[in-house]
């Protein structure tokens, strides 16, 4: 049985509800507030280089520094039924002066959140009492954050899954930023890339496509 394109989305159509799938790439080739993103600075300006396709920021001038970045998306942030929301980021930190500088944060479109401060050694969950992971000191780490109810989430470090956490409720909707995000430390990291969206979830091409059989019939 051939089905053509049209009649594929036809025969899906009441089976799938909408979706708005999404990316947006930071990829360290420029200036942040250059390519979408809005850039936040508190106290002295921080130093900042571009090279080798990433971001040097250096705030070690300072601890009263904070030099950082963020997306706003109202309403149009969360994943819906079979898609997650996924955030992806490369960074080294190569000094830290202070208990935590540097951090990620997520705020969902209903107010749950969840942030992570990285330190030389560790990475550490912002709203979760004693969640944590290793870090190798001033090495490349890679971070992969998924999650599929923005509730619940997994965290990989390296590739291999290392925090199943939670979100907490919190005061921001629809946000997703990052950087020295703290007045009151200092610190030197350099940024490969930082990427976030909404994709279908794994496995959802299967579902699809079960869902597809059971909404057409064979012609007899």
């Amino acid at each position: 049985m051939r089905i053509g394109l049209s009649l594929f989305v036809i025969a899906l159509a009441p089976c799938v509800a909408s979706a708005t799938p999404y990316w947006v790439a930071y990829e360290g080739d420029d200036f942040p507030e250059n390519e979408g993103w809005d850039h936040v600075e508190f106290g002295p300006p921080a130093v900042r280089t571009l090279a080798n396709g990433w971001l040097r920021l250096d705030t070690l001038s300072s601890t009263q520094t904070a030099d950082f970045y963020q997306i706003d998306r109202p309403g149009a942030l969360d994943p819906e039924g079979g898609e997650e929301f996924v955030l992806e980021w490369a960074v080294r930190v190569l000094d830290v002066v202070g208990p935590y500088d540097l951090s990620v944060g997520v705020f969902s479109d209903d107010e749950w959140a969840v942030g992570f401060h990285i330190d030389e050694d560790s990475i550490s969950s912002t709203f979760e009492d004693g969640v944590s992971a290793p870090l190798e000191v001033g090495q490349w780490h890679s971070f992969r954050f998924t999650t599929s109810d923005m509730r619940a989430y997994t965290l990989a470090i390296d590739g291999e899954p290392v925090i199943e956490g939670e979100f907490w409720l919190g005061l921001i909707e629809s946000r997703v930023g990052w950087g020295d995000g703290v007045q009151g430390a200092a610190s030197l990291s350099e940024w490969d890339y930082f990427r976030f969206g909404v994709v279908p979830e794994p496995g959802s091409f299967v579902l699809l496509l079960g869902c597809l059989l059971s909404c057409v019939r064979p012609r007899r």
